[in-house]
């Protein structure tokens, strides 16, 4: 049976691009740029995706809670595609699976829209950057933020998934530090989010990483194969 998913926004560029991924995912697409449309037809219709760009904060807030009321939505996925990392709130209290922040890409939105319903099958992209699990303790830090324990559960030169196991004002978050297993010295770099869902769960890429934390932490992976090919979090 065919997917079909309501996607609510009016930036050219995102209707464009999600239009073709979820094309690409054979799922069905209806979209609309008016709040007040989206809601009445999540009243009127089921899907199994509500896609909510958070450009417009107030109708993606009143999507989301008349789907959060609707006992025809208790199975759709609900994702936020984000402005900033302020974001999260509005998927916390409603019925939000996950949020993924810009800039947007293709490859971003197809392995996000597929994690979220659970969907196998993988484009040449996400073959090449198959991820592998790894469980290592990390430091996030940020303004206003005490030194934060989360758990690197996938890692590649790039970027990695996070087991946080609790919601962070994920704005202050700005910077991550973590040492490799059979290695003495600690890494740290600052990091851009890229996705977080409200069990906890978040992929970062590393961003303005020193000459010194990208040579280590490659060596450190051409030494384990089987992270070698290892993504941050399909990001």
């Amino acid at each position: 049976m065919a997917l079909h998913s309501l996607l609510f926004s009016r930036d050219p560029e995102v209707i464009t691009l999600a239009g073709e991924v979820l094309q690409t995912l054979d799922i069905k697409v209806s979209q609309c740029a008016q709040a007040k449309d989206a809601v009445r037809m999540i009243a009127d219709n089921s899907y199994d995706a509500i896609i909510v760009d958070n450009a417009d904060a107030p109708g993606a807030i009143a999507i989301l809670s008349e789907a959060n009321s609707l006992p025809s939505c208790d199975r759709s996925v609900g994702i936020v595609l984000a402005v900033s990392p302020n974001s999260i709130g509005i998927a916390e209290g409603a019925r939000s699976h996950l949020v993924l922040y810009r800039p947007f890409s293709a490859d971003r939105l197809l392995n996000g829209i597929k994690s979220a319903l659970g969907l196998r099958g993988e484009s040449e992209d996400a073959r090449a950057t198959q991820r592998a699990p790894i469980n290592i303790p990390a430091t996030l830090r940020g303004a206003g933020l005490q030194d934060t324990l989360v758990f690197i559960t996938n890692l590649s030169a790039g970027g990695a998934a996070l087991n946080v196991g609790r919601s962070l004002p994920s704005s202050s978050i700005h910077s991550i530090e973590f040492v490799l297993p059979d290695a003495k010295d600690s890494l740290s770099t600052e990091l851009e989010l890229v996705w977080r869902d409200v069990k906890g769960r978040m992929g970062i890429r590393f961003a303005n990483a020193s000459a010194a934390f990208n040579k280590n932490l490659e060596e450190w992976l051409a030494a384990h194969p089987a992270l070698q090919r290892s993504s941050a979090a399909n990001a």
